[in-house]
């Protein structure tokens, strides 16, 4: 003690000179951190996205694109019709999972909450969440698979970011290990979080995060994350080199790109692959090939009609000739959501043989969509599409559909009759249907289940059509059903006398202009005859147009107001005015017409009908039975008794499974009011199609 205090300015010096050099160690240690934490990768956060993901999401600038979905947010949840949205089947199916409860819900609980536990957490860190964190661009790839889908996500990170990054080996040290709270791991650059097990994961996938250069990396796979650390060690590109990646992306303009709160694009064949197929009508088909076709119950309405239209559906809405596709979202208007679809056919595949039909339909150029503009404002739905008539009927049709309803107006144009009073090929078809109260006469079903039709029309483009070519349309009609249908046929000798129940063609006049519907005599009362009693044609403008309705006849006669294009409001200001096929659905109208009791009886009573036996005939019900029970005897008493005891089960089913049928039914109809209304206008080329719609929420 007596040393130090007679050395006290000695030991004082050393003291403080090994204070110096500790502090001199401390700051060059931080300072040499600090430096490596200002590398920023100089390549694009996509150079670094595995080119063997599936899908790749990239939002461009986070903060604003935030702010984009908050305020469509809130005004989705002003809304009167929310409610009904939200309680309907509709809503369930398709966004009741992942937004667990509700809108409202979500946002309060998942996202509100979500947002504010990260910016907490990020605070405690010394960052910003939307600056330091999520300040501008991210890029997220996902590669979905029969169980858990793999995913990475890329973001940029501020200088201040990085540079607590590098004190991370030193932190490891003091990591809880505690039960009950998450596992971290620091290891050769990649820091493992693993969430705690509980009863409902007792297997939890951690989460690895590494940081490459100024590049944040976030996965719950190994095998992506290695590949995004490869990458930027050896300065490779990843998905920024796939040519079908830049391909996709290249065909949307840049200006309509920046526009898009995200843009997604997607492996179709990787996806293929990947995802487990799943059965459609016998056949195994992969979940993006799924084209979810009309409902038996609703084919079986009127099959003359409605198979044939499922045809045209499954054919010209094959998905599989495209390999991959790009889709871009704008919300940057409020309640109207904008988006943009560009399928990439694979060259060798829509080469083949069984799609030359859709080669020959891509080839004709896209048309003013003039449809639009003869149909009235309160339209509720139409589908137009660019397709020659030969293709339709010779590589779209089978046989039955050849045969059917359908089928015979397609003869009819194709018939020397029509031809001849059009001197321009029939390029489109385009069909589209309005309230009932256009067509009173013929919406009101007589059977059980007859389809209560609504008013429609149906329209084939030809520019310079003769006026007679509607005469001509109609005559040739019934002779493709008389030529069907012999027990219809009311031709005569020249010598036999007139048949006075012919069904003739005649002029009528439509809102004082020149029309021709039929005249048919006949008293029965059935579908056919109810439906000739109010067809009526006409030429109008490039279009031969049939319909049931002459009211509706009459608007596109005179085109009122410029139509449904030119209403004041209308979506179709938002698209451009040509296109190969366009889809219109305006919501209130079709609600009120799928909702109301006479098409919801029908569905329900095709669908539950008491005349069969679980949805089959009772006679092959009767000789199921008879074979289980070892018997050829139909009226063998055990036969009868399960036959009976079959039957009384399907009955109840019938009244139990029918009422909730249709009051689901009925609630999804008025669901679908919360939107106001959809269109869609595609482009055909020779290697992909374009879709660019808008959907519009609320009024």
């Amino acid at each position: 003690m007596d040393w130090l205090k007679a050395n006290w300015k000695l030991v004082a010096k050393y003291a403080g000179l090994g204070a110096g050099c500790v502090a001199v160690a401390v700051a060059a240690f931080v300072g040499a951190r600090w430096i490596a934490a200002g590398n920023e990768y100089e390549g694009e956060l996509t150079d670094l996205a595995p080119a063997q993901a599936a899908i790749v999401i990239r939002v461009d600038n986070v903060p604003r694109r935030k702010y984009e979905i908050e305020r469509l947010l809130e005004h989705a949840l002003m809304q009167p019709g929310l409610g009904q949205f939200e309680s309907s089947t509709l809503f369930k199916d398709s966004l009741g999972d992942s937004l667990d409860g509700g809108l409202y819900q979500f946002k309060q609980e998942k996202w509100d909450t979500g947002l504010e536990r990260a910016k907490r957490d990020v605070n405690q860190l010394g960052a910003v969440l939307f600056e330091d964190i999520l300040g501008g661009e991210l890029v997220l790839c996902s590669d979905p698979g029969e169980g858990a889908t793999e995913f990475i996500a890329l973001s940029r990170v501020s200088r201040a970011v990085r540079f607590r990054w590098q004190f991370i080996d030193l932190a490891s040290g003091f990591f809880p290990d505690e039960p009950g709270q998450p596992r971290l791991e620091y290891a050769a650059g990649v820091l493992t979080i693993t969430p705690p097990a509980t009863p409902e994961n007792p297997t939890p996938t951690p989460t690895m995060i590494a940081l490459l250069d100024d590049v944040l990396a976030v996965s719950n796979s190994t095998r992506l994350l290695n590949e995004s650390i490869r990458l930027h060690t050896t300065a490779g590109k990843g998905m920024s080199a796939r040519a079908d990646y830049t391909r996709a992306l290249a065909l949307a303009p840049a200006e309509r790109r920046e526009k898009h709160v995200a843009g997604i694009w997607l492996d179709l064949d990787r996806l293929r692959k990947r995802l487990p197929p799943k059965a459609d009508a016998g056949v195994e088909v992969s979940p993006i090939d799924r084209f979810d076709s009309l409902p038996k119950s609703v084919e079986g309405i009127y099959p003359d009609i409605f198979m044939p239209v499922n045809r045209i559906l499954k054919a010209d809405l094959d998905s599989r000739p495209f390999h991959v596709a790009y889709y871009g979202l704008d919300i940057s208007e409020p309640g109207v959501l904008m988006f943009d679809q560009y399928l990439v056919a694979e060259p060798g595949r829509i080469a083949r043989p069984e799609y030359e039909y859709l080669r020959k339909t891509w080839a004709q150029p896209a048309a003013k969509a003039t449809h639009i503009e003869i149909l009235p404002q309160d339209t509720m739905l139409v589908a137009s599409y660019r397709q020659p008539l030969e293709v339709l009927y010779n590589d779209v049709f089978d046989q039955r559909a050849r045969e059917s309803l359908v089928g015979d107006f397609i003869v009819a144009l194709r018939a020397p009759g029509v031809k001849a009073q059009l001197p321009n090929e029939i390029s489109e078809l385009a069909f589209a249907a309005a309230p009932r109260s256009y067509a009173p006469d013929a919406s009101i079903p007589l059977g059980g289940t007859e389809f209560p039709l609504p008013a429609f029309a149906l329209m084939f483009r030809s520019a310079g059509a003769n006026p007679q070519a509607a005469r001509a349309l109609l005559e040739e009609y019934l002779n493709a059903q008389r030529g069907r249908k012999s027990e219809e046929n009311d031709d005569t000798d020249e010598d036999e006398a007139p048949n006075p129940n012919r069904v003739v063609v005649v002029e009528k006049t439509v809102g004082g202009f020149t029309a021709y519907g039929f005249h048919d005599p006949r008293e029965e009362d059935n579908f056919i005859r109810r439906l000739n009693r109010t067809i009526r044609a006409a030429v109008v403008g490039e279009w031969l147009v049939m319909t049931n309705s002459e009211d509706l006849l009459a608007h596109a006669l005179a085109s009122r107001e410029g139509g449904l294009a030119k209403a004041p409001g209308s979506v179709w200001r938002l698209l451009p005015d040509a296109g190969s096929a366009t889809v219109y659905l305006g919501f209130d109208q079709f609600a009120a017409y799928a909702g109301g009791p006479e098409l919801s009886k029908v569905l329900r009573d095709n669908k539950y009908n008491t005349g069969l036996i679980e949805g089959r005939d009772p006679g092959e019900v009767r000789r199921e039975i008879a074979a289980e029970v070892g018997t050829t005897d139909l009226s063998h008493a055990e036969v009868a008794r399960r036959f009976n005891e079959r039957k009384s089960a399907w009955l109840r089913e019938c009244m139990v499974e029918g009422n909730r049928y249709e009051a689901e039914l009925r609630a999804d109809m008025a669901g679908m009011r919360f939107f106001r209304d959809l269109a869609l206008i595609t482009r055909f080329h020779g290697d992909h199609l374009h879709v660019q719609g808008v959907l519009r929420i609320g009024r």
